[in-house]
């Protein structure tokens, strides 16, 4: 039976050189490999009850490794064709999954593109699960898990501090939003870009998504404080910042 010339590290280490090989034992360990990473970060994402949850990483994950046991199976098989033909397909073909999981907000917000990456990345998984880089899969379902769980809170914690910020307001009528604009250059704000959501016109509401920049860029500012300040303005319906 073939085996690769060059071994994965965590074979080498434990002596596994079975698994380097395409049979009966290391096709089942892929597999069960596969399920294990995905349900690794799809949990996580179960968590936070995003659109693509623990099934759908298990299955992104063990379908990618299944596709590249395939197509290693059919070069070694018919000693022709490109061996990462399949890989490649797999990688520009969860764009369709991703895509899915996208979608702008009624308050003009993009949701999804961290599930979308995320389902990239866990195709990736499954490729170096199935091509037998058993490292790489460990090691990278690590990292990934540490990315989605931890970065989103020090990211949180950068952008409350951040000199810009981004506002979804909800004015009693129009001519407020001329009231607003003025209250917050005279707080030393920049106005950096105004949109108008349609979204609301049937509630009778006149509401914005308002994109701000504090001029003063020695000036750290907490942005609920600002927040707070917005909501208690008699015109203001609603606030809220978003991310």
């Amino acid at each position: 039976m073939f085996l690769f010339e060059i071994i994965d590290p965590i074979i080498k280490l434990f002596h596994w050189d079975v698994l380097a090989e395409i049979n009966f034992g290391s096709v089942v360990f892929r597999l069960i490999l596969a399920v294990l990473c995905g349900g690794v970060i799809g949990f996580e994402r179960a968590k936070k009850h995003q659109a693509a949850g623990f099934r759908t990483y298990i299955l992104v994950c063990l379908g990618s490794a299944i596709a590249m046991l395939t197509n290693e199976f059919i070069s070694r098989a018919t000693n022709l064709g490109d061996g990462a033909r399949l890989g490649a397909q797999v990688i520009s073909g969860i764009g369709f999954l991703g895509a899915g999981t996208i979608l702008v907000t009624s308050r003009n917000q993009i949701r999804g593109l961290t599930t979308a990456a995320g389902l990239w990345a866990c195709a990736c998984l499954g490729l170096s699960i199935g091509i037998g880089f058993y490292t790489l899969a460990i090691l990278g379902t690590l990292v990934i898990s540490i990315v989605l769980a931890v970065l989103p809170k020090i990211e949180s914690t950068f952008n409350r501090k951040s000199n810009y910020f981004e506002i979804h307001i909800e004015f009693q009528i129009r001519e407020n939003l001329k009231q607003f604009i003025n209250l917050i250059r005279q707080m030393n704000f920049q106005v950096i870009s105004i949109e108008h959501n349609a979204a609301y016109s049937a509630s009778g509401l006149s509401v914005y998504t308002i994109a701000l920049k504090v001029n003063d860029k020695k000036k750290r500012i907490n942005h609920q404080e600002y927040l707070d300040i917005f909501s208690k303005l008699d015109y203001v319906n609603y606030v809220e910042e978003l991310y």
